[in-house]
């Protein structure tokens, strides 16, 4: 039972540790962040905050994972109902409305490179992403397999999926949608399986 207790204790902590973390580098950008400022936010000593984390990078490498793997679990969460490709719908929905909740965060690190966190940050990031990209491109490959998509590489098909979604962001954030993210879902699947413009007629055809 003790045991327990002091495992929860421990995980409510480095939530709270986290949690601080995001917000000040959010706010103030990675050079600007002193470990003093997290441990205060966070309402422990700096010398407890070391048994949690390292130093600087590892903390911000922890921050970059934490957000990409809450994303994994509200992913893996979906419910499997319907064809492979109701699947896919819901992914992008859910992976519309996660960039939503949290674009304060992922945009400040459109702006500024993941490798200014620390080189742990980058190559964490880099490995979530990979791990993300087959994620989508097995969502993918399943749609392949029941006949809803056509077969180009997958991987590819799931880098054009996140990109639709950053695209997404983007109109929103420039002031062209006060929608939820979320409500973008069935534009986003229709431009993802049938693009903007019609086949070109083949050249013996009049």
């Amino acid at each position: 039972m003790k045991s327990r207790h002091r495992t929860e204790k421990h995980e409510v902590r480095k939530r709270q540790i986290l949690d601080a973390a995001r917000t000040i580098l959010i706010r103030r950008g990675y050079q600007d962040v002193r470990l003093d400022d997290i441990s205060r936010s966070a309402g422990i000593s700096k010398g407890a905050l070391y048994l949690y984390f390292h130093d600087k990078e590892d903390l911000f490498a922890a921050v970059l994972g934490d957000l990409v793997e809450r994303l994994e679990a509200r992913l893996q969460g979906i419910p499997p109902q319907g064809s492979a490709l109701d699947m896919l719908r819901k992914t992008a929905q859910e992976e519309l409305a996660f960039v939503d909740e949290n674009k304060d965060f992922i945009v400040h690190f459109s702006l500024e490179k993941p490798s200014l966190c620390g080189a742990r940050a980058g190559k964490e990031l880099r490995r979530r992403f990979a791990k993300h990209l087959l994620f989508l491109s097995e969502r993918i490959k399943a749609c392949i397999k029941q006949g809803s998509l056509r077969s180009p590489d997958p991987s590819l098909g799931a880098f054009f999926l996140i990109s639709l979604v950053r695209m997404c962001m983007l109109r929103k954030l420039m002031g062209q949608s006060a929608k939820p993210l979320a409500s973008c879902a069935t534009d986003l699947m229709d431009l993802f399986l049938n693009g903007l413009g019609r086949k070109e007629a083949k050249a013996h055809e009049k």
